[in-house]
């Protein structure tokens, strides 16, 4: 029974020291795991090279002919808004 018992101990330590080894040993070239793939590189080019000028860009922009007037929320001062107030009351 015990040379049982030491048989498969010797069995047991034998598989974790493989374990170990086969765990520091480097895998060499693999293939990289695609769940951890990098996205693809996008590669534009500038519109010179593509034959649009910048000057074209700006005539086709629908918001070139805006006017561009700075909003406020309230075009009244505090002081004509309570006496609007005061005067509704």
């Amino acid at each position: 029974m015990a040379a049982v018992a030491a048989v498969l101990l010797l069995l047991l330590v034998i598989r974790l020291v493989s374990g170990a080894l086969n765990l520091t040993r480097s895998k060499g070239t693999g293939t990289p795991d695609p769940q951890f793939a990098e996205p693809a590189e996008t590669v534009t080019r500038p519109p010179e090279l593509n034959g649009e000028s910048a000057s074209g860009q700006i005539l086709d922009d629908p918001s070139a002919g805006w006017e561009q007037v700075e909003l406020t929320p309230v075009d009244k001062t505090a002081e004509e808004l309570g006496r609007e107030e005061a005067a509704e009351d």
